[in-house]
């Protein structure tokens, strides 16, 4: 059953997931996760893609990846918990089939 995503907007609540919650390394995507939260049956996802991707246009294009994604795979993810995900460098020349597998895997697992 797909659930329903909001964005992650406030820099406190990306500070609260980051002190609270736990990291998952990928290849090309990290995650940080936080369960059991009352976030009303809802999945909180933030994205992140800082200056080390590279300029504003590749910045935008990751982020758009993550998004992309996270409607894909998070959609189906534990109700009332936050992921936010973190772009890396390799994150743009990666085939967006590997991404998926990769997010899948990596959110399976925790």
């Amino acid at each position: 059953m797909a659930h329903l995503l909001f964005t992650i907007k406030k820099r406190s609540t990306f500070l609260f997931i980051r002190e609270n919650g736990f990291f998952v390394t990928g290849k090309n995507i990290n995650i940080q996760i936080l369960h059991r939260q009352n976030l009303n049956n809802l999945i909180g996802v933030g994205y992140t893609a800082t200056k080390k991707i590279g300029n504003a246009v590749s910045r935008n294009k990751a982020k758009r990846i993550l998004r992309e994604l996270a409607k894909k795979i998070l959609i189906n993810g534990k109700i009332n918990s936050y992921y936010v995900l973190i772009a890396k460098p390799s994150l743009i020349y990666s085939k967006f089939s590997d991404l998926l597998i990769e997010l899948e895997r990596n959110i399976s697992d925790k």
